[in-house]
């Protein structure tokens, strides 16, 4: 996809462990509406630990999180949140339900990388290539890398989430089934 940039430069927001995606990252209340516009949940991220967090969040910050990031029941609501804001998010871990519906929502994200809260305090400027797993701490002047997720999942991150990546599916399908009528 054109314009598409898997390199984030902005802000780090450092986060411990246990992050529960209902309550800490977005209120409950939008799971329970099945409220999906990322422009909408972009307000609402982390008002849980942060209430007024939302309106600092720049377009290219980073949010780094420990184990067990977006823990509980995996609602896709706080990660489409992220994604409204312009985010990325690097975890220690994620637990499966809410990786997946990381990239079911376009969200940029390496989700293992153990050790990551040490590389980062909240304030640092971070650059990181989430296609290559490249982290690095420009505060710092230090690099890691961690695994990135695998092509098929950064494709569908890439086209937009899930129901992007679909859609283009079913539109190719649609033309290749029309150019196979027409020959």
């Amino acid at each position: 996809m054109s314009g598409f940039a898997w390199t984030l430069r902005g802000r780090a927001w450092v986060f411990g462990h246990d992050v529960a995606v209902d309550g800490d990252l977005m209120p409950l209340d939008f799971a329970l509406r099945r409220e999906t516009d990322p422009e909408v949940l972009r307000h609402h991220v982390f008002s849980g630990l942060d209430p007024g967090l939302a309106a600092r969040l720049r377009p290219g910050d980073i949010v780094v999180a420990g184990r067990r990031f977006a823990q509980g029941n995996p609602h896709i609501q706080g990660l489409l949140g992220l994604r409204g804001a312009g985010l990325g998010l690097v975890a220690e871990s994620i637990p499966s339900g809410s990786r997946r519906n990381a990239v079911n929502a376009g969200l940029r994200v390496l989700p293992a990388c153990p050790g990551a809260t040490a590389e980062a305090v909240t304030g640092d400027e971070l650059e990181v290539d989430f296609a290559e797993g490249v982290f690095r701490n420009r505060t710092r002047g230090t690099e890691r890398r961690w695994p990135p997720l695998p092509p098929p999942l950064r494709a569908i991150i890439e086209a937009g989430g899930w129901e992007a990546a679909f859609r283009a599916r079913l539109a190719h399908e649609g033309s290749a089934a029309q150019a196979d009528r027409t020959t």
